[in-house]
């Protein structure tokens, strides 16, 4: 279960006044700027490269032992023969811009002082400035550095790889050259943190899962712990196909699995497509469960780059597993993007039934956010049935309850994206990425002080409405509204959702009513 909403605040708030030190460019993706910036596609031969080096950056402050390992960058060859253009050729300030490259002998030669990026007016105001490659060198800190946009990145063609030359990094030191990005124009002379060094493309060449014309499919619902979603399932002989595994980021996207002669089906390692500037693939992970006090996680254990075996039933065709899978952007190591734990696939039917009973986790009954102070409370509303069988998420609903039993009301003024004012029903689905957030994860309350909080499920399938208890939690941690210095806390440690903690992990707590960082 995600313990939601107070660590980002409360690391946004940590990092702001460091932040502020740096001039951290606001990438995305470029549709309009200056004339000589490339946004579309040059016309030739694309190719596909899978990336490997250090990289620096500065997201909100500065990060000196990053990775391009994994990541994707697309190159075309002009039909002259002599010309090349790379896509984001910064690793880790992709906003898919072009820019011009010169092949000389098994050279190619990429002049610095292009721009990748232009602001005519920033979300600050401030006007007429832009991102141009160069030559960086850094001397042991961020603010320590030289640079040139003079001269050329070079980049050797050895087989079906391109290794950038004359580059290097020691993160322990700070020390490096590399192919790096400079502010131009207003801010010239300010490096933007960006940097590559040793940087190593390798030509991949994967081909996406697809399915066999007419394949006849049946959809299927897939729960994992107390989530769930729709994805259809195919059967070709022996072969098996489901679309939609990795809900959130391929839901369009196809896997292969074989039945074998046990009664299993195995999905071997397999591409699943591309997402942004990383290729992923599914692997099937050993899983650990944990944290069965905090209503339990699973940690995904890579391995050795295998498929995913589940046991099958061939009478009722469901399917499952007791271990994991992923949805990976390396082959080599977890760096995963989705993740599922003890997955279980079975054929759909719409039913009026009695949803699982649901509750809460956690509630902090102090918290200031948004400029009021208020409560967060952490829901489980597990997308099955009372026998634990799927049943459609567009069709659960939950209501809270504070204090007595009629339902808590949320409003238009407080609570943003709701179609009415005195909602008493929230859906399952809903989240306005503020202050409601999706599926089983949980809300702000603006009231403080209440003795017990309560919740119950609705479904409305099968053409009915039927409905849980409601099941009573009291307020069961301090809020950090309420973890301060004195007293007998004196020396105390809490986590961010202010639950006291005996023995510290690597990670931000709170301590004596401050700020505590364990490293």
């Amino acid at each position: 279960m995600k313990k939601l909403l107070l660590l980002t605040i409360m690391m946004m708030l940590g990092m702001v006044s460091y932040a502020q030190q740096l001039r951290v460019p606001e990438l995305g993706p470029m549709k309009a700027g200056k004339a000589d910036i490339i946004t579309e596609q040059p016309e030739g031969e694309l190719r596909t490269y899978v990336r490997s080096g250090g990289a620096t950056r500065a997201s909100m402050y500065f990060e000196n032992k990053r990775r391009q390992d994994g990541m994707v960058s697309n190159v075309v060859f002009a039909p002259d023969g002599k010309t090349v253009y790379f896509q984001n050729i910064v690793s880790h300030a992709a906003n898919g811009t072009w820019v011009k490259g010169t092949i000389e002998g098994n050279q190619i030669l990429v002049p610095y002082g292009q721009l990748v990026n232009w602001w005519d007016v920033d979300s600050k105001g401030e006007t007429n400035y832009g991102l141009q490659l160069a030559q960086v060198t850094v001397n042991g800190s961020h603010d320590n550095y030289s640079y040139t946009t003079e001269g050329n990145a070079v980049y050797t063609m050895k087989g079906d790889s391109l290794v950038l030359e004359g580059t290097h990094g020691n993160p322990e030191d700070n020390m490096f050259i590399g192919l790096g990005l400079m502010y131009s124009n207003a801010f010239e002379g300010e490096w933007s943190y960006y940097l590559d060094y040793e940087t190593v493309y390798t030509r991949i060449q994967e081909e996406l899962v697809t399915p066999p014309e007419g394949l006849e499919t049946v959809k299927y619902g897939m729960t994992y712990g107390i989530y769930g979603h729709f994805v259809n399932v195919g059967f070709d002989g022996n072969d098996v196909y489901v679309q939609g595994m990795a809900e959130t980021n391929f839901p369009e996207a196809w896997v292969k699995g074989t039945i074998t002669s046990d009664n299993k089906i195995f999905f071997p390692a397999q591409f699943v497509g591309p997402r942004s500037v990383y290729y992923y693939y599914l692997f099937g992970t050993q899983i650990k469960y944990e944290n069965e006090y905090y209503g339990g996680t699973y940690s995904h254990i890579w391995d050795n780059g295998k498929g995913a075996t589940f046991e099958y039933d061939p009478e009722t065709r469901t399917f499952w597993t007791e271990e994991g899978f992923v949805f990976n952007n390396s082959r080599d190591s977890l760096l995963e993007y989705e993740r599922y734990a003890k997955a279980r696939l079975a054929p759909y039917v719409e039913r009026a039934v009695k949803p699982a009973d649901p509750k809460i986790t956690q509630i902090d009954d102090r918290f200031w956010a948004f400029g009021y102070s208020m409560s967060t409370v952490a829901i489980s509303v597990p997308c099955m049935d009372d026998d634990g069988n799927f049943i459609d998420p567009k069709k659960l609903w939950y209501s809270l309850y504070v204090d007595d039993d009629d339902p808590y009301l949320l409003y238009q003024d407080e609570y943003e994206g709701l179609p009415y004012d005195g909602v008493d029903e929230i859906p399952y689905l809903f989240s306005n990425g503020r202050t409601i957030f999706p599926k089983s994860y949980g809300l702000y309350i603006f009231q403080n002080g209440f003795d017990r909080m309560g919740i119950k499920s609705i479904y409305y399938g099968g053409d009915d409405r039927i409905e849980t208890d409601i099941f009573y939690t009291k307020p069961m941690s301090v809020g950090i509204g309420k973890v301060e210095a004195g007293e007998n806390n004196a020396g105390a440690v809490y986590d961010l959702s202010g639950r006291r903690v005996a023995e510290p992990r690597k990670g931000l707590y709170i301590k004596n009513g401050k700020k505590y960082n364990v490293k």
